[in-house]
Formats: C-alpha cells, structure tokens, sequence
C-alpha cells in the first residue's frame, strides 16, 4: 500500500511538473492571459488620449521574439481602418501605433492632404507618402540626423514633404512661417505625426536642407 501510495504522490508531482513547465511554455510564446488583459487596457487610455478619439482594441497578441505585446484597433465609427498598437520601449509613453499611415492612406486624410499641398504647393506629390520609420531604412544622408537624433521611435510613422529646390534661394523666412502654420495644423486636427520638410535641387544629398515637425509640435533642423 505505501508503494502504491508513493507512486501515485510521484505521478501527481510529476503531472504538476509537466502542468507548470507547459504553462511557463505557452506564456514565454504566447504571453498570460492577465498580460494581455492589462496592455489592452492601456492601449485603449493610449490611442484615445493621442488622437482624441474613440477606438476599439481587439486582437490582442504576444511577440515572443521581442517580448511584447501588441493589438489591433480600429475608430469606432470606421472599423475598417484596422491599425497596429504596439509596446515601444523607444517611445516616451510606452507604446507606437501606425494609425497615421492607416488613417492617411484612407479617404479620411483627404482633407489634410489638401490643406498641406495648399501650403506647399510645390512639394513633390510621387514622395508624398506616409510610412513607417523602420521600413525606410538609412537615413538620406550624411546631413540628415537618424531618427533616433529626432527622438522618435523607429516604429512611428513619417510622412515627406519633398521641394525640389535649393533652401539658400527660397524666401526662408516664408518657408518657416509655413511650416508653423503645418504644425498648428496637425495639433488641432489631432493627427500627431512626424512631417520632414525637405529641400533639395537634384536627389537627396548632403546639400539637402531638412526640418522635422515632431508628433508634439516641436520644428528643429538638420
């Protein structure tokens, strides 16, 4: 009876064991349940307070290789505008999303895109695209900071204003009130998003003249 009994405790010890190790297995690839649960949440307060607006967060996930978590949202009143939330240990609040791009590449970004070009009317329209850092690979060159310079994070999304000119022969001081005026702009649509403002005569080089208008309004040059 003792044998019986002391294998049945070594069986049930075992089983635990296996029960742990395959827990500990699924959240190292998968996350746990309350991780998930808590970054949603967070999430949700994150998109709403950046861009003043109401969203739905679905979709939550685990990215075993970077260990983080990630989401899909979408605003509530155009749910097929389905964009990425990430944890961003670069970004100042934790977290990066490519709402901009989603939202710019929409119908929804009609108006915005009107108001810049109205501003510059001669920016470059085949640049005049939105994406996300990480995807453009180096910097333009050697006069251009990298983005880490501009205190942005790799996953937040740029969009180009390219002119093909030469910024020691353009009324600069009407080039920089332009640029406030964007800035303002951007603020008050509630569209956070890096804008690079370039000035070049042939392709990017190190003659180009670049300003960064920051998610926060903030305009600085390189």
């Amino acid at each position: 009876m003792r044998d019986i009994r002391a294998t049945k405790i070594i069986l049930m010890v075992f089983a635990g064991l296996i029960l742990a190790f395959s827990f500990y297995a699924y959240t190292v690839f998968y996350g746990t349940p309350w991780g998930k649960q808590k970054h949603e949440t967070k999430m949700q307060s994150y998109i709403t307070e950046k861009y003043h607006n109401e969203f739905v967060v679905t979709k939550m996930s685990y990215n075993f290789l970077s260990e983080s978590y990630q989401g899909y949202a979408y605003p509530k009143e155009y749910p097929n505008l389905l964009f990425i939330i990430e944890q961003d240990k670069d970004a100042p609040l934790g977290y990066s999303d490519n709402y901009p791009k989603v939202m710019w590449d929409s119908e929804l970004a009609a108006n915005l895109k009107a108001q810049i070009k109205k501003l510059f009317p001669n920016l470059n329209e085949g640049r005049f695209k939105a994406l996300q850092i990480k995807d453009k690979g180096e910097f333009l060159g050697p006069n251009i900071p990298t983005y880490q310079e501009a205190n942005v994070s790799i996953v937040s999304t740029s969009i180009p204003i390219d002119i093909k000119a030469n910024w020691t022969q353009v009324n600069q001081q009407n080039e920089i009130l332009k640029m406030k005026k964007l800035s303002q702009f951007l603020q008050e649509e509630d569209f956070p998003v890096l804008m690079e403002v370039r000035y070049y005569e042939n392709e990017m080089n190190e003659q180009a003249k670049v300003f960064f208008i920051t998610d926060k309004g903030k305009i600085f040059e390189k």
